[in-house]
């Protein structure tokens, strides 16, 4: 019972400050959605010490370096801090180690204060629920912070660290069923009309082949053989071979000179960064323009899927 009295407390707002080195301050800035943060700083004047957003990785790491040492040992604080140097998280991809920090963040923000002992014990699945139900108006974020609580908790109990994974039994919010979600020729055509030649393509290549954003972006040019597309998904390193049909050649044969090494690129004719957040952009821009809600570039995937079955493909 006092564990539970104990663990309620420390999850209440600015616990975190009793467990801070003195000449810390805050102050407070909101955000554009409304959202009320707080930044952290070590002394005062000319002289302080700027340590981020509060319960952040970078606040704790910069906290961390102040006392000369790691976060309090035992505490959902250190765990983040010693997972965040194994070769289970450096070892993902850029892109990943970046999402994945700023929910670590959120994380941190929560339940840093709290000992292990605690994030083992029955009682925080309550609080584990709550967390995620505070942030339902986002479920995909809602559901890809428990994703990390749950990898962080198991990572940690296999090192040993942590008794139980209490996180591992929490349902998702999103239901990421997509198998309705198709584009209607209306779609279709309604993007082809005021979309530029670029994304067009782009269109054309997702119709066409069925393949993922990520590959398509950075599909190159030597893919291309006389009737059929050869690549490697990025996503399991799986090789797909794929015919290219008359609507597919067509658009092939409208590429323009480039010296561009990828099939897509942008109008400039230089091709999309790796993470493709201009492609996105872009792509999100045309589809407002065209007036077409509700489906999304990886539903050109579906399409494809739904079109070549009524074909007769297995």
């Amino acid at each position: 019972m006092r564990l539970r009295q104990k663990l309620s407390d420390t999850l209440r707002p600015g616990s975190l400050k009793a467990t801070l080195p003195k000449g810390v301050r805050f102050q407070k800035k909101v955000l554009s959605s409304g959202e009320i943060v707080r930044y952290g700083y070590y002394g005062r004047g000319a002289e302080a010490i700027a340590l981020g957003r509060e319960g952040s990785a970078e606040f704790h790491d910069r906290i961390a370096q102040i006392l000369g040492r790691e976060p309090q040992s035992g505490t959902v604080f250190n765990l983040i801090w010693k997972y965040r140097q194994s070769p289970e998280f450096t070892k993902r991809k850029p892109r990943t180690r970046a999402d994945y920090i700023k929910q670590l963040d959120r994380i941190q923000e929560r339940f840093g204060p709290l000992s292990l002992r605690a994030m083992a014990n029955n009682s925080i699945s309550n609080h584990i629920y709550a967390w995620r139900d505070s942030r339902a108006n986002s479920p995909r974020q809602a559901d890809y912070g428990i994703q990390v609580l749950k990898v962080l908790l198991s990572w940690g109990l296999k090192r040993g660290l942590v008794e139980h994974n209490r996180a591992a039994g929490v349902e998702a919010l999103y239901d990421a069923d997509r198998s309705e979600c198709i584009w209607a020729q209306k779609e279709i055509d309604a993007f082809i009309k005021v979309a530029p030649e670029t994304l067009r393509r782009a269109l054309i290549f997702g119709l066409e082949t069925g393949q993922r954003q990520a590959d398509l972006v950075r599909l190159s040019r030597g893919a291309l053989e006389k009737t059929v597309i050869r690549l490697t998904q990025r996503k399991g390193k799986v090789p797909v071979t794929i015919p290219i049909s008359p609507l597919l050649r067509q658009g092939i044969d409208q590429i323009p000179p480039s010296d561009a090494t990828t099939i897509l690129t942008k109008q400039s004719g230089l091709p999309w960064d790796e993470k493709a957040n201009g492609f996105r952009s872009a792509w999100r821009k045309a589809c407002a323009k065209a007036g077409v809600k509700g489906v999304t570039f990886h539903d050109l995937r579906g399409t494809f899927a739904t079109r070549r079955l009524a074909e007769g493909w297995s």
